[in-house]
C-alpha cells in the first residue's frame, strides 16, 4: 500500500499527462529523465515539502513544485514558448497556481542547461 504522499504524486502525475497531452513528452520524478524533445515539454517534479502546521496528528499539507523544462542545448530560442504554453494549458484546466518564476535546469552529468520554469502549487484537490 502507498503513503499519502506517493498516491497524491501519482495522481498529479496523471492529471498532467491528461491535460497536456502530446505536448508533453514526460512527467517524472527523476531529473535524469526529464530530457524533453524538440517541440515538447518535460516536467521534473520536485520532492514536495510537508506542512505539518496545523496538527501533529493530521495529514500534512503536500506542497508541490514542478519544473517545466524545454528545449535541448542547440534548441533553447523557442522553447519559452513552449514552456509559457504549457503554463498556460495548465492554468486553463484551473491547476492551482501559485506562482511560475524562471529558472535553469541543469541536465544530469553535464550535459547542459535548458530553460524552465519553477512553478509553485497552491493545495491541491485532484486525487
Amino acid at each position: 500500500m502507498s503513503n499519502r504522499v506517493t498516491r497524491a504524486r501519482e495522481a498529479l502525475i496523471a492529471w498532467l499527462e491528461e491535460r497536456l497531452g502530446g505536448l508533453v513528452q514526460i512527467v517524472t520524478i527523476d531529473p535524469a529523465a526529464a530530457k524533453p524533445s524538440p517541440g515538447r515539454v518535460a516536467i521534473f517534479i520536485e520532492p514536495p515539502e510537508l506542512d505539518y502546521s496545523a496538527s501533529w496528528t493530521a495529514a500534512p499539507e503536500i506542497g508541490w513544485k514542478l519544473d517545466i523544462i524545454a528545449g535541448t542545448p542547440a534548441t533553447q530560442p523557442t522553447s519559452l514558448d513552449l514552456i509559457t504554453d504549457a503554463i498556460e494549458t495548465l492554468a486553463d484546466n484551473e491547476l492551482n497556481i501559485a506562482s511560475a518564476r524562471p529558472v535553469s535546469f541543469t541536465l544530469p552529468n553535464g550535459a547542459g542547461t535548458l530553460a524552465a520554469y519553477e512553478v509553485t502549487l497552491n493545495p491541491l484537490d485532484i486525487d
